[in-house]
């Protein structure tokens, strides 16, 4: 028998534990907190998209007008006619129009930042003709002739329309109406030259 440790390992371990737990814990840290209030200063931002050129084909039209029963004629044995029913500028059925108003839908939209969350959108017609040789096609720029309008029921060559935001889902989405005359028209095929304008700001 061992008479020189007389402690068993369970006594030694468990004064140990003791003398572990009975040791000074080490002092808490100092803690302190602060808020930061953050604010910022947009300016006035506007995006505007639009077309930079654009061409209309008008579809294909032909037609074989009926103008009634011609009437009665004399004819002389030399082959000249006369009397009945003869066709002139103001008897013809006017079955094609000499001026359209057509609608071009959404040709432009408009995205951004304002105070008021408005912006004023304007058309103005800088070349109101098309040309090809001789024959003209003239955009009418008169009142209610050209003009844009937003789809929430603002028309006019200058508008108040909404603006409502940066993001592209939030776009406001315009149509451009334009009328168009035909009256100095003699040849077909592409007619080049006229342009509009539009132009966004932030109000």
């Amino acid at each position: 028998m061992n008479t020189k440790f007389p402690i068993s390992r369970l006594t030694f371990f468990s004064a140990l534990f003791l003398a572990v737990l009975s040791m000074p814990s080490p002092a808490s840290g100092a803690t302190k907190t602060g808020s930061t209030t953050v604010s910022i200063t947009l300016p006035d931002c506007i995006i505007l998209h639009y077309y930079s050129a654009l061409n209309l084909r008008f579809e294909d039209y032909s037609q074989a007008v009926d103008e009634g029963g011609g009437g009665s004629w004399n004819v002389q044995w030399s082959g000249a006619a006369d009397g009945g029913s003869q066709l002139s500028a103001s008897t013809i059925q006017d079955v094609l129009p000499g001026t359209v108003a057509m609608t071009i839908p959404n040709v432009w939209a408009i995205r951004g930042l304002s105070p008021t969350g408005t912006a004023k959108v304007t058309i103005s017609v800088v070349n109101n003709q098309m040309l090809s040789g001789s024959s003209k096609i003239t955009i009418l720029s008169g009142a209610g002739q050209t003009r844009i309008d937003d789809n929430a029921g603002h028309s006019g060559t200058s508008i108040n329309t909404s603006l409502n935001g940066l993001t592209t889902s939030s776009a406001t989405i315009g149509n451009v109406r334009m009328t168009l005359d035909f009256s100095q028209t003699n040849m077909a095929g592409t007619h080049s030259g006229g342009q509009y304008k539009i132009t966004a700001e932030t109000i």
